[in-house]
């Protein structure tokens, strides 16, 4: 996918720059220390194409987005560097699938657990951008014991994860924020990102 491509370049590259500026410059701590916050926006998913199956006549459409939020807490070492935890509920995702002679509608709710390094980028005294690299082990829970284990959309997988985003400083502990976050695989049959917005409180 040409957008996880994009967002994994992009976050690479802050995370690079964030290291180089660490390493050559001695600047000011005064945004160290540790941070949470809480945001909420909508999934987005991508489902494997080879169990797909027409939607029949009065059926529900099938579902590729939905209401998530994300919960999490950090570090940062440096201005510029730092390590991210976080839980994220990527909200209904459903596809319409054939077992056999008949279609059904399988169901799930997707889950992340991730940890990553993270890089900052200030543009200013009160606006910043920011980048997220690491792994996220997700989760799709379903009914769906009925399809074909090929076709089940319900499963676990951990793989990489980065993310994009952008702050901008309220007062001198609270921030908003506006962030892209692509988990990667959450089961063997989906994937999926999230686009938020939220707050997050410095200590």
């Amino acid at each position: 996918m040409k957008k996880t491509h994009a967002c994994t370049a992009l976050a690479t590259a802050l995370l690079l720059g964030a290291a180089s500026s660490a390493a050559n410059a001695a600047g000011p701590r005064q945004d160290s220390g540790v941070y949470a916050g809480g945001s909420i926006g909508r999934s987005s998913y991508s489902l494997s194409s080879s169990n797909r199956a027409p939607v029949p006549w009065g059926g529900e459409k099938s579902s590729k987005s939905g209401t998530a939020y994300k919960l999490y807490g950090g570090y940062r070492f440096t201005e510029t560097f730092g390590v991210e935890a976080g839980y994220a509920r990527l909200g209904r995702v459903s596809q319409w699938s054939s077992n056999g002679a008949y279609s059904r509608l399988q169901s799930g709710t997707g889950q992340v657990f991730y940890a990553a390094a993270t890089a900052r980028l200030p543009l200013g005294e009160s606006f910043a951008l920011n980048g997220r690299l690491g792994v996220a082990r997700g989760r799709i829970s379903g009914d769906n014991n009925w399809a074909l284990p090929s076709q089940r959309i319900s499963g676990s997988s951990t793989g990489l994860m980065a993310g994009i985003g952008a702050e901008y400083r309220v007062t001198r502990n609270l921030s908003i924020t506006a962030d892209y976050d692509y988990f990667g695989k959450l089961s063997k049959q989906a994937k999926g990102g999230m686009v938020t917005v939220g707050l997050k409180a410095s200590f």
